[in-house]
């Protein structure tokens, strides 16, 4: 949802949301999700996964402190960053499953 709302003030037909996975080593996947949207205001990039950090009026700062709370428990890292060409990435990597 946080991409969507990015993409608010895209030209019509503009916005573009892209959902990537890919093998970042042996035995870690990496997922992106990358918009077109207007991007996180760089003072702001080191706030935005503390609970309760909104930039939404309607907001409740949960959401993506929710989803590293998540992936950390997992073993895995995320990370936001913004796109030389516009938009934002966020990313996060897991450790795959071993079979016994």
């Amino acid at each position: 949802m946080n991409g969507l709302d990015a993409m608010q003030h895209c030209e019509p037909g503009s916005g573009r949301m892209k959902i990537h996975t890919t093998m970042a080593t042996d035995s870690i996947a990496e997922v992106s999700i990358v918009d077109s949207g207007t991007g996180i205001q760089n003072d702001r990039l080191p706030m935005i996964f503390d609970a309760f950090y909104t930039t939404k009026q309607q907001g409740t700062g949960l959401g993506l402190s929710i989803a590293r709370t998540i992936v950390e428990t997992y073993g895995g890292k995320i990370w936001a960053e913004n796109l030389a060409a516009g938009g934002a990435a966020f990313r996060f990597t897991l450790p795959l499953s071993r079979m016994a």
